[in-house]
């Protein structure tokens, strides 16, 4: 007994092939809008984060110029603006405020770094 290979049906699936790939370009165009558009998401998040960090950073200054953060204290919360930048709220993670502490104290002990960063926040209070 024979069994035939049924040539309609390779002649079908050929077609219907061709059709894939038509579909599959519609798919990649409708993939390219969604990276682009990701791509300035991911920009304007950026920037907000930027602008979100620099506002804290001002706040830092202008509490140095009036006086009512020493430089020690300053510098210690700079250090947990950048860890917070960097990797995220510290309180949320496993030993986070441990790390905060540990730097802060480094930092502020470290009269060079707080002689430096003070003046760099007056200049930037001042503009």
């Amino acid at each position: 007994m024979r069994i035939k290979s049924g040539g309609s049906n390779r002649s079908q699936r050929a077609q219907g092939a061709k059709g894939a790939k038509g579909a599959d370009k519609a798919k990649g165009a409708k993939f390219a809008g969604l990276v682009e558009n990701t791509e300035m998401d991911t920009e304007e998040r950026a920037r907000q984060v930027r602008s979100a960090l620099l506002e804290e950073l001002l706040e830092i200054a202008q509490d140095v110029e009036d006086g009512t953060t020493s430089k020690e204290e300053a510098s210690r919360k700079f250090a947990g603006l950048v860890i917070k930048e960097r990797f995220g709220n510290p309180e949320k993670s496993k030993g986070g405020k441990k790390m905060v502490d540990t730097i802060g104290d480094m930092v502020e002990n470290d009269p060079n770094f707080v002689s430096r960063l003070s003046s760099q926040l007056k200049k930037l209070s001042k503009s």
